[in-house]
């Protein structure tokens, strides 16, 4: 976690740097779309037990001052139960995470058709245990995440990108999420850390702004 810290905090300190000056576009509201493989960040059980197929996010943002915004989003994360480890003891099923956030976030361009963004998001979770045997959806808990993102343009108003990020919710993996006592194969109960990932994804981004170039417009 604090390997990751750092390389997160040295990107956003290094990208101002390397800015380019000139007549560059001005940042506008945007929706924002990425979709993301949460890699589970030293959850070895929910590793083990569960697996992972993606997560599908979106979020409109304006900004507020010199490259600075605010945003509000959502996104949900699906996951399945590995057949082969949890039977006869566990149904088939998976497991869904929700999301709702507030965004705040640092957006500079770089050059006339690239960008980078540097965010912070916090907000609830919601987790849902979907079998036969399981506990349901569970209580919301705190959400938080950080992230970096380097778009590129494909057209004045859409450009495409990627991005990497880390999130944490403040909820341990348990055997009473799939409603037993224990995990199979082994004597552990529950997970010792709290739920996190690394993220890996594409993204997009659509400027709200009317376009003097392009036929279709906002």
């Amino acid at each position: 976690m604090k390997r990751l810290t750092s390389l997160f905090l040295a990107t956003v300190l290094a990208l101002p740097a390397s800015a380019q000056r000139g007549n560059q576009p001005d940042v506008s509201s945007t929706i924002k779309g990425d979709l993301n493989l949460p890699i589970p960040f030293k959850n070895p059980l929910f590793t083990n037990y569960t697996d992972n197929v993606g997560q599908a996010c979106l979020t409109f943002q304006v900004p507020i001052s010199k490259g600075f915004g605010l945003g509000i989003g959502g996104g949900m994360w699906w996951t399945s139960l590995k057949e082969r480890t949890l039977q006869p003891f566990v149904p088939n099923g998976d497991v869904r995470r929700t999301i709702g956030f507030a965004k705040a976030q640092y957006e500079r361009y770089t050059g006339p058709v690239t960008f980078y963004e540097a965010s912070v998001k916090a907000g609830m979770a919601w987790y849902e245990f979907d079998c036969a045997s399981c506990a349901g959806t569970r209580a919301p808990v705190m959400y938080w995440a950080v992230g970096v993102g380097y778009f590129v343009h494909a057209s004045e108003n859409l450009a495409f990108g990627i991005t990497l990020g880390y999130d944490n919710a403040a909820r341990s993996f348990s055997a009473s999420d799939l409603g037993v006592a224990r995990f199979p194969g082994t004597q552990e109960s529950a997970e010792h850390r709290s739920m996190q990932n690394v993220l890996l994804g594409l993204g997009f981004s659509t400027r709200l702004r009317r376009s003097e170039r392009e036929a279709v417009t906002w």
